[in-house]
């Protein structure tokens, strides 16, 4: 590592319990009003070699899903962009930032959201996604959003200009005015409210005027999703991933998505395992004690996700009950160029502490192991685990979403102790959420610029 101190998940604010959220707020609003719209809003799009950025990354990765996860990330520029958040993050150290540091996720994109079960077993929806996540200005995740947002709404063929650009205007002050919410909130609630659906309409009724035609569009819009997300669960995944063979329940190999692993890795993460269930919690301790591993297979996720090592263990107890939990390896972050790596903290370790503060609730067998060469963390495969089809969303349900969306970004984003700074900042001009989506529809001139390098590439390479 460089000798330039690089410190992702160091959250230091010495006198941060002595001071007021009003005292926050002005620290805040001082940074804000030294702010200019272009410095915020500008960003010039440029054809670049993208490569150089993407291989600090694809160094780490299992070079044989490589040639998978390009054919992914190239079905669309959202696929693209899914895939490529340290190229934004490489921008976003170069460009303008407001001075002011939360925990972030990291890759806020609009498929970074979704349903998952609480340890209570309710239904929740929330961040999904924290292999990104660190301590990092606070609008790295709202611009990313953002972007996100307006590439889906040009996939559905929404009028960006006239419709999207002033909705999205009115998706930050959804953003800052959740911000207020919680900031008023007693902080005991703030802490222990899980993202349930009730809740999420609950904060809207506090934030907007139009609570009854939000409760209208957004059932609308989950019903179509909820069910599906409660019938995921491991007995699903058992039907849908495993078979019968010889009298044994093993998992269905689908090469290269999914493929059983070799005898040292099967040896290797069966002590990883096992590292991982001695240090779970006492309850969860003794009620995985009665499982032992049937099956283990790599299993490729997602887009953004395909070579990073992957897999499915399969777990059986006495009684022929089956549990599935994923493992999937933990990749240090990419920061100022550089892979950060702290000898004291694995990659595993601080994503699923990261994940613990910015869920409103998390899985409860979510935990993490190391081996010689690599990090990992462990959670349940399908827990519940659903998400929208963002290809699938008119006009009003894109509206609802990402508005959902950005309050619950305000909401992890709340866990951090200096937030109400964001609260002054935001305050401190009129054109604040013009400046933020200007930004956005500058960058995405940018992705699609690098989207087409990315295509253009690919035909040369073959």
């Amino acid at each position: 590592m460089s000798k330039r101190e690089i410190v992702p998940y160091q959250f230091n604010q010495t006198d941060i319990l002595t001071k007021t959220s009003v005292e926050l707020m002005d620290e805040g609003k001082r940074l804000g009003i030294d702010a200019e719209f272009d410095e915020i809003a500008d960003f010039k799009s440029h054809k670049r070699d993208i490569k150089k950025i993407m291989d600090v990354r694809n160094s780490l990765l299992y070079h044989k899903l490589l040639k998978l996860k390009r054919k992914r990330m190239s079905k669309s520029a959202f696929a693209f962009y899914r895939g490529t958040v340290d190229i934004m993050n490489h921008d976003l150290e170069q460009h303008y930032t407001s001075g002011i540091k939360t925990l972030i996720g990291g890759d806020a994109h609009l498929g970074n959201f979704g349903y998952y079960g609480s340890p209570e077993g309710k239904l929740l929806f929330d961040m999904n996604d924290f292999d990104e996540s660190h301590v990092a200005h606070w609008e790295y995740d709202v611009k990313r959003l953002l972007v996100s947002a307006l590439l889906v709404a040009k996939q559905q063929g929404f009028d960006i200009a006239k419709d999207v650009n002033p909705y999205l205007e009115k998706v930050m002050n959804t953003y800052l005015n959740a911000l207020i919410h919680l900031r008023d909130m007693p902080s005991m609630k703030r802490f222990i409210m899980p993202n349930t659906l009730e809740n999420i309409a609950s904060t809207f009724d506090a934030i907007h005027d139009d609570r009854d035609h939000f409760d209208q569009s957004y059932m609308k819009l989950v019903n179509k999703t909820v069910e599906k997300a409660i019938r995921s669960n491991s007995d699903y995944a058992v039907k849908k991933y495993t078979e019968v063979v010889d009298g044994k329940r093993r998992f269905i190999e689908d090469a290269p998505v999914t493929k059983h692993v070799g005898n040292k890795t099967y040896q290797r993460l069966t002590k990883g395992y096992y590292n991982y269930r001695s240090y779970t919690r006492s309850d969860v301790h003794q009620f995985l004690a009665q499982f032992h591993i049937v099956d283990i297979v790599r299993h490729s996720v997602g887009v953004g996700s395909v070579g990073t090592l992957c897999y499915l263990i399969l777990l059986e107890d006495a009684n022929g009950n089956y549990l599935v939990l994923q493992v999937k390896q933990a990749l240090p972050i990419y920061q100022k160029s550089m892979i950060y790596v702290n000898k004291r903290h694995s990659p595993g370790e601080e994503i699923v502490n990261c994940q613990r503060i910015l869920q409103s609730s998390s899985d409860v067998f979510l935990g993490y192991f190391d081996t010689k060469k690599r990090s990992f963390y462990v959670r349940q495969f399908k827990d519940m685990k659903g998400s929208v089809k963002l290809d699938k969303l008119d006009w009003g349900a894109f509206k609802d979403y990402v508005s959902v969306c950005m309050s619950l970004l305000a909401r992890a984003h709340s866990q951090s102790p200096n937030f109400p700074k964001v609260i002054g900042y935001l305050q401190s001009h009129e054109w604040m959420p013009a400046a933020f989506v200007t930004f956005a529809n500058n960058y995405l001139k940018q992705v699609e610029i690098d989207y087409q390098t990315f295509i253009e590439r690919g035909k040369h390479d073959k």
